[in-house]
């Protein structure tokens, strides 16, 4: 009866729609739930197909597997129907009747407030004024209220905690990354929510003694959006173009070319002391040179293995998390799977 959860370790865009699409897709997940909103891409290369989701939860890859949006979603309605249609999950999308519904007028809002646009680093999707309002206990829509989603309307705790109490495995797919967290990151270069394992079961509906595993993603470095701090943040433009180009790092929802960062180990340790950290995953190793589409541990280079040796120290910490996955390409099998 477990529940795995997939975290950001960072400021977002650690490759969390990776590992969480790796999971389901070699796993046996009967549900695969995603919270937050749009404001943060997800995005999966399998087989040279690109899918870039706002919306809809990476462990779609599995056809076995429900996809779920919890009360904790927010919604842009014409955005989820195209990812509906996009990944073919007609038939297995599960949406609770209080996730949220971003109006037109919520991106209106945001986008005409210079606090939001400019100072915090909004990426404009009304999420930020439809968390406001919700918290504000003003009239709002919800998934409920929106005809073009009543086939997916279902009661999602119900529904998650029976399959739960029947032995069936939930993966839980977290959006952005612990320095974001309204609660603990580095406010007020945060988001609208809390970005931690506990809130995301929250959002969901789901109690915290179901949890197996909690998944926190890593990359070698860090990046941002919007402003915010970064340790010893890169600005020779050839450099930079490296990271844009081979590691894309490009917003997936913004557009915008993303800042870059050394990696931040103090950071690294409160996240696994926020969430219980009992796995850790690393991405984008392949921008060490040489390791591209590596397969297995002693292939990597002497500057890759560093960096994991470094990695490892997180292992001292409660519950002392066990090095799962590293990531060696864009591709879903550019991965050395370690847990077994």
């Amino acid at each position: 009866m477990p529940v795995d959860i997939i975290v950001g370790g960072q400021a977002g865009d650690e490759g969390k729609g990776k590992i969480s699409a790796y999971l389901s897709y070699k796993g046996a997940y009967s549900h695969c739930v995603r919270v937050g909103g749009p404001n943060a891409g997800h995005t999966v290369v399998f087989r040279g197909a690109k899918y870039t989701l706002k919306s809809i939860s990476s462990g779609f890859l599995n056809p076995k597997t429900k996809i779920v949006l919890g009360a904790g979603a927010y919604i842009i309605t014409d955005w989820l129907l195209k990812e509906i249609q996009l990944v073919g999950a007609e038939d297995r999308l599960l949406i609770d009747p209080r996730a949220v519904i971003i109006e037109p007028r919520h991106m209106e809002a945001e986008r005409a407030d210079s606090h939001f646009m400019t100072a915090v680093g909004s990426v404009g999707t009304g999420l930020g004024q439809a968390v406001r309002e919700r918290i504000e206990r003003k009239e709002l829509k919800f998934a409920t209220d929106e005809p073009a989603l009543s086939r997916y309307i279902a009661d999602v705790p119900d529904i998650l905690n029976r399959a739960l109490n029947d032995g069936s495995d939930v993966l839980l797919e977290g959006t952005q990354g612990v320095k974001l967290s309204l609660l603990h990151g580095e406010y007020p270069f945060v988001t609208s929510r809390d970005t931690t394992a506990a809130t995301f079961m929250a959002e969901a509906g789901m109690g915290p003694k179901a949890v197996r595993d909690v998944y926190a993603v890593f990359k070698p470095y860090v990046t941002r959006v919007g402003p915010g701090p970064l340790e010893r943040e890169l600005t020779d433009k050839a450099a930079l173009s490296k990271y844009h180009t081979q590691g894309n790092e490009v917003g997936s929802v913004s557009g915008r070319l993303r800042r870059v960062g050394a990696f931040e180990s103090d950071w690294a340790k409160k996240t696994v002391i926020f969430n219980s950290v009992t796995k850790l995953a690393v991405t984008h190793i392949d921008m060490f040179e040489g390791n591209t589409g590596v397969r297995e541990l002693g292939s990597l280079t002497k500057e890759a293995r560093g960096f994991l040796d470094e990695l490892s120290q997180l292992g001292k910490l409660y519950p002392h998390p066990k090095l799962a996955f590293v990531s060696s390409g864009p591709e879903l099998e550019d991965m050395l799977d370690l847990r077994y």
